[in-house]
């Protein structure tokens, strides 16, 4: 999801939105969006930390060297995946009195992980040294806002089954989450952990030729069935390479639509979102100078005493759009 209505007075996603002009541009072709440059953040960097989307840093895991995990990496016959998992808070709450501690452990069913960056971890989240390779061990205490990990997963047996990866907890080791790798590919997963908090994981095929990656940000309502998006968009590594804004609604036909323009961080184009979401989750077509690029998809939350949300999804090229 990507935007910024260029043909009205005023650019939606910016602190000049009105009900009045966002719902304009909700009428239009592509929210009325262009395919011009840019500034980077779309010139808009006080509203993206306003967001206060969790920052996230590179991992070395010293499991690289570990010979079973480097004999793994040598075979052409293994399935690799991308996972970003989060857990806390989604949406933010930024008047939670109450934190979580989540501190315990991923452990896959079969194969290796290795972790790749961590996703809002503060003094003193961390993780704990790596023990095995089918396993990753932290400290994660979470309140307003969420933790997370972008994991890589080899499988050295896809013929066996459905790959999944359990957390459990190291306070209450009967408290567990299974994800199934095979429903992941079929869209991201989220289960309602109690009081607010969530787990949601989106998966990536590893290795794919194409550009995909990943996608996640705040979502706030200007009035009911109309608001705005900003979020930072991320290649299969969960590295940063650009932003996203957009607009949301209900158009007066009755259709719930998004649009949304990605810029990469120097502000250069890269493409228009135009979708639709409902019940959780948004579909959208890719969609650059020439035509339809290829998609992007995933689910979102609403907290209704903050008029806002969350989201969190994968994007792709036509070319690995499965």
């Amino acid at each position: 999801m990507f935007l910024l209505a260029g043909c009205v007075a005023s650019p939606a996603g910016t602190d000049d939105d009105t009900t009045d002009t966002t719902a304009s541009a909700l009428e239009q072709e592509n929210g009325g969006l262009t395919m011009a440059k840019e500034q980077p953040m779309f010139g808009d960097e006080l509203a993206f930390q306003a967001a206060a989307i969790e920052a996230d840093a590179p991992m070395a895991d010293a499991m690289l060297s570990d010979p079973t995990v480097a004999a793994l990496e040598e075979r052409t016959d293994i399935a690799r995946h991308r996972l970003l998992i989060a857990w806390g808070r989604m949406p933010a709450d930024p008047d939670a009195t109450t934190g979580r501690d989540w501190s315990g452990a991923l452990t896959l069913s079969r194969g290796a992980l290795v972790v790749g960056r961590t996703i809002g971890f503060e003094d003193p989240d961390h993780l704990l040294p790596r023990e095995r390779f089918d396993t990753v061990a932290f400290r994660s205490v979470t309140r307003p806002f969420a933790d997370g990990l972008l994991l890589r997963l080899l499988d050295p047996d896809p013929t066996a089954g459905p790959l999944h990866l359990r957390y459990t907890s190291a306070l209450d080791p009967t408290s567990t989450y299974d994800l199934d790798l095979s429903q992941l590919a079929n869209g991201p997963i989220s289960i309602d952990a109690g009081d607010g908090n969530r787990v949601v994981a989106v998966a990536l095929r590893d290795r794919d030729a194409c550009d995909h990656g990943f996608m996640r940000g705040r979502w706030v309502a200007l009035r009911e069935n109309l608001g705005v998006y900003r979020g930072v968009v991320a290649n299969a590594d969960g590295e940063l390479i650009g932003h996203i804004r957009g607009i949301w609604g209900q158009r007066q036909s009755g259709e719930h639509v998004m649009f949304g323009k990605f810029i990469d961080v120097d502000g250069n184009f890269r493409g228009i979102l135009a979708g639709t979401y409902e019940a959780g989750h948004y579909h959208a077509r890719w969609i650059i100078s020439t035509g339809d690029h290829g998609v992007a998809g995933g689910v979102y939350f609403d907290a209704p005493n903050i008029r806002g949300g969350f989201f969190a999804g994968r994007w792709a090229e036509t070319a690995c759009a499965q």
